[in-house]
C-alpha cells in the first residue's frame, strides 16, 4: 500500500513538473515568434526560396486568414449554437465521444 501511494505521488509530481516545463518552454517559444518569423522571412526574400533548410530541419511561412464577417452571418452563427445547444439537451444529437481529461491548476489558498 505504501509503495503504491509513493509510485501515485511520484506519478502527480513528475506530471507537474513536466506540465511546469512545458508552460515555461511555450513562453519562450512564443517570446520567439516574431523574431523567427522576421528572420526566416528575410532569408527566404533573400534567397528567392520557399524554405529555409538549417541542419535537419526545414522552416517556411505560411499565412492564416481571419475574417470578420457580416451581422447577419454572426447571428446565423449565434443561432446555429443555440439549435446545437438545444438538440444536445433534447437528445436529438447523438454523443459521438466523451473523452476524459485532467486540468491541472495550481492551489491559490
Amino acid at each position: 500500500m505504501n509503495n503504491e501511494i509513493n509510485d501515485r505521488e511520484e506519478l502527480l509530481r513528475r506530471y507537474i513538473a513536466l506540465k511546469e516545463k512545458a508552460k515555461e518552454i511555450e513562453e519562450q517559444i512564443e517570446s520567439l515568434r516574431s523574431d523567427i518569423f522576421s528572420t526566416v522571412s528575410e532569408m527566404l526574400e533573400q534567397t528567392g526560396e520557399k524554405q529555409v533548410v538549417f541542419e535537419d530541419y526545414v522552416f517556411t511561412v505560411q499565412y492564416r486568414k481571419t475574417f470578420d464577417y457580416p451581422p447577419q452571418i454572426k447571428k446565423m452563427e449565434e443561432e446555429l449554437k443555440a439549435a446545437k445547444k438545444e438538440a444536445e439537451a433534447s437528445g436529438e444529437a447523438i454523443l459521438k465521444s466523451d473523452n476524459g481529461f485532467v486540468v491541472l491548476k495550481k492551489n491559490s489558498e
